[in-house]
């Protein structure tokens, strides 16, 4: 792609940074009534501080690195200045309709294999937050297995969520933790929509890059079943049929990417006016044979805190903090409920329920609940 190619994009995606904030602010005071449904991973605020950067705060110390992934592949511990340096790719407009771009060869493959050791140890069944009018078996559409993993923890880390601002055009600090996902035989996460809304920490989830770090023998497909794909890309869609899954394929519905390792799709949830984009929904397709393995950045409005700890109070930052503590959600997303590090967005229903299963950080949070009473 010609580099006044990547200079268009790159002025684009700034301006339709500044066109949201504005657009944002101005709706501040509009209701959430109608926000989409939560999407499993919020990963809401999390206390550990950032390893000192790679790309400008501080050098970061090697040893973190070694020690993280001592018992990984050599590949996968090949140092930051090798491995951390910029991927040459090619990047594609696959709509406007939601804003999608693919970047092939994102990564190397050493990042792909460095990202999926820091987390593999820590993967565990992946949840959702229950949705307005929703209870029990909200779970049921995210099947994979996932783990969240610390901003700047290491250089090679750092240099990724460099690139990502680079390639978005939007600061590295709007970014969430990265997440790390595997998907096994059959699993999946059916159409959902990314753009949720939070009163707090970075406000609209904005955009999304969305990279794969192993691809699967078949299926695994990131499906936009309501996109209106460019003409170039309709025409590799309809193309495709013989590598597409029945999901991917969707009865020629919208378009598909099919996972390459090292690839990366980047997409907006949201209009230019701040309005949510319907047609960003996608899903990820069962994956048939094989494994796949991705890795996700969300993106705010507004820079992303993880590393401020707040003082706990006795208190729910949501509405639906009640009926989702009575759902059950407490242990299934303790993250974003309880909080592990920092407190949660409802410790208040959170400490009124059973408290067995509360680490002792979580048990001080509910201190000022005691203290009410």
């Amino acid at each position: 792609m010609p580099r006044s190619g990547a200079r268009l994009r790159n002025a684009w995606v700034r301006v339709f940074v500044v066109a949201f904030a504005a657009a944002s602010c101005a709706r501040a005071e509009e209701s959430t009534e109608t926000e989409e449904p939560r999407l499993i991973g919020w990963l809401g605020e999390v206390a550990r501080p950032p390893a000192p950067s790679a790309t400008g705060d501080g050098a970061t110390n090697s040893s973190i690195e070694d020690a993280l992934l001592s018992s990984s592949s050599e590949s996968a511990v090949k140092g930051a200045s090798e491995i951390g340096a910029k991927a040459r790719g090619t990047w594609t407009t696959l709509s406007w309709s939601p804003r999608a771009f693919l970047y092939q060869n994102f990564l190397t493959e050493d990042e792909c294999e460095h990202l999926i050791a820091l987390g593999e140890k820590k993967l565990e069944r992946s949840t959702v937050v229950g949705s307005k009018g929703k209870e029990g078996d909200v779970h049921s559409a995210r099947t994979s297995f996932g783990t969240f993993i610390t901003r700047r923890l290491t250089p090679t880390l750092s240099a990724v969520e460099d690139r990502v601002a680079e390639y978005s055009g939007i600061p590295w600090r709007h970014q969430e933790q990265l997440q790390l996902l595997r998907y096994e035989k059959g699993q999946e996460y059916v159409a959902h929509h990314d753009g949720i809304v939070s009163k707090g920490n970075g406000e609209k989830r904005i955009a999304t890059v969305l990279m794969f770090l192993r691809e699967p023998e078949f299926g695994g497909e990131t499906h936009f079943p309501d996109a209106t794909p460019l003409p170039a890309t309709r025409s590799e869609f309809l193309g495709s049929r013989a590598k597409l899954s029945d999901c991917g394929w969707n009865e020629g519905r919208g378009f598909s990417v099919i996972p390459r390792k090292g690839d990366a799709i980047l997409f907006f949830s949201h209009h230019i006016n701040g309005t949510s984009d319907d047609a960003a929904s996608h899903a990820s397709c069962p994956t048939l044979r094989g494994i796949k393995y991705t890795a996700t950045k969300w993106i705010h409005e507004k820079e992303f805190d993880t590393t401020t700890f707040e003082t706990p109070m006795c208190e729910d930052k949501e509405d639906m903090c009640d009926q989702w503590a009575n759902s059950g959600e407490c242990e299934k997303n303790p993250v974003f409920m309880m909080g592990i590090e920092t407190v949660g967005s409802c410790s208040k229903s959170c400490c009124a329920r059973d408290r067995s299963r509360l680490s002792d950080i979580q048990k001080r949070f509910c201190e000022p609940c005691d203290e009410k009473m």
